[in-house]
């Protein structure tokens, strides 16, 4: 009995001891990430002046709107600049242009700011609305015949 004792005893401390060296052990993993903030290629759409040099009110573009898609709650900047001509707050004072012509003044208003929606379905910001440029009635009334252009560049900045 004493035998059977003894080797019941053993076997009990090989099976403690045993579970001890089988026992679980836990960890934890981190997961991280960075999210850039970025800019999807800018749409950009022409916008028309159609000047009739009779005219008693301000001439407003017709187009499409000029837009965006930004990474979702970042805030952006906007600029926009034409030859030495440089926006400010929203709004860029220019010249349309044509060889041998009097340019004629307008002014573009445009957003100077946004905070980004996102991409996918999210909705594009509007950079340019389509009836942005104006030309004053007195500078459409003093405007000569013929074709004008001109170019201007919306950056948006991150």
């Amino acid at each position: 009995m004493k035998k059977l004792m003894a080797v019941l005893a053993a076997m009990a401390f090989v099976v403690v001891m045993a579970g001890g060296a089988w026992a679980d052990v836990t960890g934890d993993v981190e997961i991280n990430a960075t999210v850039s903030g970025k800019c999807n290629a800018i749409t950009a759409n022409d916008l028309t002046l159609t000047i009739d040099p009779a005219t008693t009110s301000d001439v407003v573009s017709t187009g499409a709107d000029t837009t965006v898609k930004c990474t979702n709650q970042k805030t952006f900047n906007v600029a926009a600049v034409s030859g030495t001509n440089v926006g400010a707050s929203g709004t860029l004072s220019s010249t349309l242009k044509s060889a041998g012509k009097t340019d004629i003044p307008y002014t573009l208003t445009y957003t100077s700011s946004f905070t980004g929606a996102g991409f996918g379905s999210a909705a594009a910001q509007e950079l340019v609305a389509d009836n942005a440029a104006v030309v004053t009635a007195a500078n459409a009334n003093a405007a000569e015949e013929g074709s004008y252009s001109d170019t201007v560049t919306i950056t948006v900045e991150y």
